[in-house]
């Protein structure tokens, strides 16, 4: 009987000792990490304080255009009538009509026959005044001067109506032409103070065959901005 009980118990002291193992075995196999996590670790996001960088898509920036220069006009003014004047205003770029010049800012300029006059000084209220650069062409000027300006007097007119010293020359007798001078550029003051410079290129309505005077001619730009860029 002994001998049986012993049996018994060496029996039950291994299975406990199997079921033991088991259990350990079991609580190892859980804890095992996966592979996948070894090789691709999960890291915590580091927080250096940098500000994130901000990218900007050209696509969408406002192309700059060029800037557009300033245009060259050529204009014909009828100055035939030797008794009224015939007035222009560079804003509107045509022959403006005036009643009482000498108290209108609405013209800038002012022809009869081979003489011009200014709407400033003694001519009207605005502040039309010139600068006559010699020796020089019409490209060549690209700045109006800073002073030196001039404006219609009591005794002469600032664009002065006679050879050589105004816009044009006097050929005299036997042909009588009146021909501008092409090395002369004038720079104006509107009436505004806006800035223009101007060129006298015909007396004739048929310049190649002066034919038909009284017919001026020139080329101008005006720059309404205010500045003295051309």
């Amino acid at each position: 009987m002994k001998s049986i009980r012993n049996f018994v118990n060496q029996h039950a002291i291994v299975f406990l000792m199997l079921i033991f193992g088991v259990v350990v075995l079991f609580s190892f196999g859980c804890g095992t990490v996966d592979e996948e996590d070894v090789e691709n670790p999960i890291q915590p996001e580091e927080n250096t304080g940098a500000i994130p960088s901000v990218t900007t898509d050209i696509d969408t920036q406002t192309p700059v255009e060029d800037p557009v220069g300033l245009e060259t006009l050529t204009f014909t003014i009828d100055a035939t009538n030797r008794e009224a004047w015939a007035y222009f205003s560079f804003a509107s770029g045509d022959v403006v009509e005036i009643e009482d010049a000498e108290n209108s800012d609405a013209w800038d300029i002012g022809f009869q026959r081979t003489q011009v006059k200014l709407n400033g000084g003694v001519s009207g209220p605005g502040m039309g005044s010139v600068v006559m650069l010699t020796e020089t062409t019409f490209e060549a000027v690209t700045e109006a001067p800073a002073d030196g300006y001039k404006a219609d007097t009591v005794d002469t007119l600032a664009i002065v109506p006679q050879s050589e010293k105004g816009w044009y020359i006097y050929t005299g007798p036997p042909a009588h032409w009146i021909l501008p001078l092409e090395d002369r550029v004038f720079v104006l003051k509107a009436a505004d103070g806006t800035f223009a410079k101007v060129q006298f290129i015909g007396y004739y309505k048929d310049n190649e065959n002066k034919k038909d005077s009284g017919f001026v001619t020139f080329k101008y730009v005006h720059q309404p901005d205010g500045s003295h860029n051309f």
